[in-house]
């Protein structure tokens, strides 16, 4: 694995996790944190059926395309493109599935 490698995928990894927070945030989640509203749970509970979250999850998945890229057309086989595209999906289910499921509870 060289710097540019690296570089590159800690780059990729920053600037996923912001895409992501931006196409997953729900309109009043400014909310959390006053009055009854403590979590995502609550919010959802209080605020009428205001989900996007089908838009965010179109706009989000070329976040994964650089990992497409590299994996299946350039052939690279580096640890560290492994690791960094399993981090980025794990917080993109977290963000977009997991922590509505939670709720369910």
């Amino acid at each position: 694995m060289t710097w540019k490698v690296f570089t590159l995928g800690f780059l990729w990894a920053i600037i996923s996790l912001f895409w992501i927070v931006f196409c997953s945030v729900q309109d009043k989640e400014w909310w959390i944190g006053y009055g009854d509203i403590n979590n995502i749970c609550d919010l959802m509970r209080s605020i009428a059926n205001d989900d996007i979250r089908d838009v965010g999850i179109f706009f989000s998945l070329p976040v994964f395309f650089p990992a497409i890229y590299a994996i299946f057309i350039k052939k690279k086989r580096y640890w560290f493109i492994y690791i960094i595209t399993l981090l980025i999906s794990g917080y993109w289910l977290w963000q977009f599935f997991i922590r509505y499921k939670l709720c369910l509870w």
